[in-house]
């Protein structure tokens, strides 16, 4: 684990700023980078925010110099990324992005296998959830006697992030035990269903706060951008079958070693785009554009 991975970011600012500490620095900008690709995932998708997240990044780069305080850090990176993604087109519907977490699979082909291992009510609750068109008050309804709205969409969520870990080798690094509750903005951030920017503009500030946050929202940015393109819609759930006698079990998938699984999201799993803060107090420089993005189609 990274002796910075639990400082809070406003901290890392000050001792790269005002005590030339490199490896915090170092740290900081691979949090921003994590950050703006989980906004940039949910927002437009792998392969259309690949522009936004680089000049971003660039952007970051150059201007970081003229931030003076911790407080104004958010705000002003925040700010040019949301320029970015508006030059883009803003929110798209959804769509079908292999990247390398899917191994290159289509993630609407992957959701429609391993839905035959959740419940039938929490595949149907998902379909309506990240379904914007869909009124909030169906989605309220349908949640009545599974625990209730948002927290049967949270149940749902984790039951299919375990299904595609268990059912299709998904490398996911955040499976919690338990929803936390902490999260009810999360479905409605997933599928658009904000009412207001400034709700959407102020959880993406709080997801600065919390990197394992960021983590899933970059991880499972994929597959809810399937699910509100309609790739859980008119699922047939049917009972898993047992297994034929004498047919040998699925292998278990390898564990990794902690390393790997405190890596960032970004680096180790779908886009390598290093943010490097040098050895001095101002000299800042960025690592690995184009050349590094290992993405499949």
């Amino acid at each position: 684990m990274s002796e910075h991975s639990n400082t809070p970011t406003a901290t890392l600012f000050k001792q790269w700023r005002s005590q030339g500490d490199a490896a915090a620095g170092q740290a900081m900008a691979q949090r921003f980078s994590d950050w703006y690709y989980a906004i940039t995932t949910c927002r437009l998708g792998d392969a259309h925010g690949r522009g936004p997240l680089q000049r971003a990044c660039v952007r970051f780069q150059q201007g970081i110099l003229t931030v003076t305080t911790p407080g104004e850090l958010t705000e002003w990176s925040h700010g040019l990324l949301m320029e970015e993604v508006k030059m883009a087109g803003g929110r798209i519907a959804g769509g079908d992005f292999p990247n390398q977490l899917t191994g290159g699979r289509s993630p609407t082909e992957l959701l429609r296998a391993v839905a035959g291992q959740m419940r039938a009510e929490d595949v149907e609750l998902l379909a309506l959830a990240y379904d914007s068109a869909t009124a909030i008050e169906t989605v309220t309804a349908r949640a009545e006697g599974m625990g209730g709205y948002p927290v049967a969409v949270l149940n749902a969520r984790l039951a299919l992030k375990r299904a595609l870990r268990d059912g299709a080798g998904i490398a996911f690094s955040e499976v919690p035990d338990t929803p936390n509750l902490d999260l009810a903005p999360l479905p409605l951030y997933e599928a658009g269903r904000m009412t207001r920017e400034a709700d959407e503009v102020g959880f993406e500030k709080w997801v600065l706060t919390d990197m394992r946050l960021c983590k899933d929202i970059a991880e499972f940015g994929v597959f809810a951008q399937a699910i509100r393109a309609g790739a859980l819609h008119g699922v047939a759930v049917e009972p898993a079958k047992p297994k034929a006698a004498g047919k040998p079990a699925r292998q278990a998938p390898a564990v990794r070693t902690e390393e790997e699984e405190e890596a960032s999201v970004v680096s180790k799993a779908v886009i390598p785009l290093v943010i490097f803060i040098g050895l001095g107090a101002v000299g800042l420089t960025l690592l690995g554009f184009a050349a590094a993005w290992i993405f499949l189609f």
